[in-house]
């Protein structure tokens, strides 16, 4: 079906002030009277945002993503529906006859999460027994156009970077590295703020969550052409999160920007890469749970989509970068190098992984966080200390992390 056009723009507004702040557990059935909608018009070919868009050179095209490829016909069709609706400002979409509302909460949920570029676009809805309304943080088309212009020198920055590399690992590195160093961590959103946006990520103007890490990377990897996608679910403690899968040479990897950029003392030069292209076996259910569940207020459990199989570990951070270790003789030899590194560098992570849980145990233990604080004071007199970190994040990923502190 194409988007609806409202019969005006007052009652549009008036409309959309009525949405809550977020993605409803349930997709409330708001009376509207249809007669304050106009009926279906053809769909335009060009709309409104498409030169703002497409002002950074974005092309991706939302046909292409991994998550639309596994909706049905009938959720294809909304989808494509509130992406046409969102690039021309418009605030009712028309639903498909027989559109479920677990279906429609669904294809909202995805195209909120899998189109980056439509970073004006709300996190909540409300429908009508016909109709979908979609909030929007702003429907100013100049307001639009200026924060996308005041993200593309950045953008442009990034890409120009990326654009010297040569292999996809580094590629994913330099986007990781500019997510994880320029943007500060965010718990909580107020539903109306850009934390979950690109319009964050890239300028700095508000502090991120977990969305907005994934989102900005996702948009990069949409530039450089990577496949990439945001998958939604929990940590140990039930709290939401978001990440991303990508492919990367031999298989899809998960990718979590935002553990490698914990909210912490120790400033913005501060990175981790705990979660750099990791495999499903290192993390789901001992790290990240629920992947894509989105659970409604009346306990139904709504599956977005399957995200592919991450079975490879050819190209994670510590494999590739021969800082993955057999034993706990050889990762604290290894570990010892990093050490020494950071201090020389005035770093305050070291961190290595190794293949086994009794190993990273040994190397977690407080008999070995004191050899390493000695060997590193030994290096140093301006060390303070050298403590293991994250013990209660790594599950499955066996990532030795130690944080060393400097005098002041």
């Amino acid at each position: 079906m194409k988007s609806a056009k409202i019969t005006s723009v007052a009652l549009a507004l008036a409309i959309a002030a009525t949405i809550p702040a977020s993605i409803p557990a349930t997709a409330a059935d708001t009376t509207v009277s249809t007669a304050t909608v106009a009926a279906s018009t053809a769909a335009a070919t060009t709309y409104k945002t498409d030169s703002i868009i497409k002002s950074s050179g974005y092309k991706t095209v939302y046909t292409s993503r991994y998550a639309y490829k596994t909706l049905s016909s009938k959720e294809k069709t909304l989808y494509k529906s509130i992406v046409a609706a969102v690039k021309d400002l418009e605030p009712v979409v028309e639903l498909p006859s027989g559109i479920t509302d677990n279906q429609v909460m669904k294809v909202y949920s995805l195209v909120f999460n899998e189109e980056p570029q439509l970073f004006w676009m709300g996190s909540s809805y409300t429908t009508s027994s016909n109709y979908l309304f979609i909030r929007y943080k702003t429907n100013d088309l100049e307001e639009i156009e200026k924060m996308q212009t005041a993200m593309n020198k950045q953008i442009s920055s990034v890409m120009a970077k990326a654009k010297k590399c040569s292999s996809t690992f580094n590629k994913l590195k330099v986007f990781y590295d500019y997510i994880v160093l320029n943007n500060d961590f965010l718990l909580e959103d107020n539903g109306d703020s850009y934390n979950s946006t690109i319009y964050a990520g890239f300028t700095k103007k508000e502090t991120l969550q977990c969305a907005g890490y994934a989102k900005t990377m996702q948009y990069l990897c949409d530039l450089a052409g990577i496949e990439c996608m945001v998958v939604t679910g929990t940590n140990k403690s039930g709290e939401s999160h978001a990440w991303t899968v990508v492919k990367c040479g031999d298989g899809y990897y998960n990718l979590d920007p935002t553990w490698g950029d914990p909210k912490n003392s120790f400033g913005s030069s501060y990175i981790s890469y705990m979660f750099f292209l990791v495999p499903d076996s290192w993390i789901k259910n001992s790290s990240h749970f629920n992947t894509n569940i989105v659970t409604r207020a009346n306990g139904t459990k709504v599956k977005l989509f399957t995200p592919p199989s991450c079975t490879k570990t050819k190209y994670n951070y510590f494999i590739k970068n021969g800082l993955n270790y057999s034993s706990a003789s050889k990762g604290y030899t290894g570990l010892k190098a990093q050490v020494k590194k950071a201090v020389a560098a005035k770093s305050n992570v070291a961190e290595i992984r190794v293949s086994s849980k009794s190993a990273y145990d040994t190397l977690t233990s407080s008999s070995y966080q004191s050899k390493l604080q000695s060997y590193a004071k030994s290096l140093s007199s301006n060390v303070s200390s050298v403590k293991v970190q994250y013990k209660s994040v790594t599950g499955g990923s066996y990532v030795v992390h130690y944080d060393i502190t400097y005098k002041k």
